[in-house]
């Protein structure tokens, strides 16, 4: 998909930016979790945040290679965060237009 500098191509970007700097602000908890998972968190973004009532869910850009789906408890550090990683492809294919105009924004941020 080219981008064209749309209005809504120009929030996607704002919102990832910013999710790139949280997730690489140490002492975060997705920062944590990730980096002792052995995540590379330095050029991701969260595409995605599902607050669900016993446990957050992440949608992840790993460094423009991968999705990864992660599920965090809200209540219990004890507990192992769950980690699905999907294939880029396979992630594209059932994407709205919405959310191909976000990835092509991630995928343009990875790559400067």
């Amino acid at each position: 998909m080219k981008l064209i500098g749309s209005k809504a191509e120009r929030e996607f970007r704002e919102e990832l930016i910013n999710s790139n700097v949280s997730l690489n602000t140490d002492g975060k908890r997705l920062n944590y979790i990730l980096k002792n998972a052995g995540y590379d968190v330095s050029n991701s973004y969260v595409l995605n945040y599902i607050p669900e009532q016993c446990e957050d869910i992440y949608v992840l850009l790993i460094s423009g290679s991968y999705v990864l789906h992660v599920e965090v408890d809200k209540f219990d550090s004890q507990v192992e965060p769950a980690f699905e990683r999907v294939e880029l492809n396979d992630y594209l294919h059932s994407l709205s237009k919405k959310h191909q105009i976000q990835m092509a924004v991630a995928m343009d941020l990875v790559k400067t």
